[in-house]
């Protein structure tokens, strides 16, 4: 087959064409930081997730650049990134829960290994919005550990008397946020355990599922143990915790599993702060959720 020779116009759009690809990957890949390039720019991005007050509220809720926060979550990484560097500026971003795993594509993909764009591409140096760490994302990420927890079922007052054990889930319809640890533990339940009478799983945001329950429009809803002591501070008395699922789980921040060095820096900062009473973010949790973190660990190893 002959080959004809390009005219000016088509190699172009070819070279057009051509970088614009490249600069996509580039896009994902080459603008990560690592913890040597974080301090010497002086900033961190942080990529903040407000599905729930008990981690962070946006002060403006159409924010998606450079925003304000507010709560614990938001407290927890301001104490952080002033351990991490004299004079680090803590930049903020609002995303949504399931961008965290996006792929190159804008889809998460459970059993896919790959970098979650925004952290490849250096939208975000951290994902703090207290993460499980769980097999699946591990797969992309890597985490640094605040606390153990366990999941809790939560439901309302009114139907406590009927939802008190594992069993009692089956065939009630229960309202969790996509791509949470609570949505994953749900579908290996209706694939096994629940098999016989599957869980109706309504895929809501945290604080419409919590809502959801308030108003009876879903029987029960699974948060992690350090929203549920939130929400038993602050939030209508009509939710009461009926019983913990699942296994303890480790949760904490996310990051790059390139970035060893930010992950570590992390961890030593969680690791010493949190057996020390005085800490600041043993002050935080306490004000936050009404235990330290010591007692947080106490609480959940007495709930196994």
């Amino acid at each position: 087959m002959k080959c004809g020779r390009f005219s000016p116009a088509m190699h172009g759009a070819i070279l057009v064409a051509l970088f614009g690809c490249m600069g996509m990957a580039l896009d994902q890949t080459s603008w990560a930081r690592d913890l040597e390039e974080i301090r010497k720019s002086g900033e961190i991005r942080i990529c903040m997730v407000p599905v729930t007050p008990a981690y962070s509220v946006s002060q403006d809720p159409a924010c998606r650049e450079n925003c304000a926060f507010s709560g614990p979550v938001y407290r927890e990484t301001a104490a952080v990134s002033s351990s991490l560097g004299k004079g680090l500026r803590a930049i903020y971003h609002r995303i949504d829960w399931d961008e965290q795993f996006y792929n190159p594509s804008g889809q998460t993909e459970r059993d896919a290994v790959y970098t979650p764009r925004l952290l490849g591409s250096g939208k975000c140096d951290v994902y703090p919005s207290h993460l499980t760490r769980n097999d699946w994302r591990l797969k992309k990420l890597d985490f640094a550990v605040l606390f153990s927890s366990r999941m809790m079922v939560v439901v309302n007052r009114s139907k406590a008397h009927a939802i008190k054990t594992h069993a009692d889930l089956t065939g009630k319809i229960a309202a969790v946020e996509k791509n949470t640890s609570y949505h994953t533990w749900l579908s290996e339940q209706n694939a096994h355990a629940f098999s016989h009478a599957p869980v109706q799983i309504r895929l809501l945001a945290t604080n419409d599922s919590l809502a959801a329950v308030e108003t009876g429009e879903a029987d029960f809803t699974m948060v992690d143990v350090d929203i549920a002591l939130w929400n038993t501070a602050h939030r209508s008395k009509d939710l009461v915790v009926a019983f913990p699922v699942g296994p303890v789980d480790e949760i904490g921040w996310a990051f790059r599993k390139e970035d060893r060095h930010l992950r570590d820096a992390v961890q030593s900062i969680f690791n010493k702060q949190s057996q020390d009473e005085t800490s600041e973010l043993n002050r935080i949790w306490k004000e936050e959720f009404g235990v330290t973190l010591i007692q947080m660990k106490a609480l959940i190893h007495a709930t196994k």
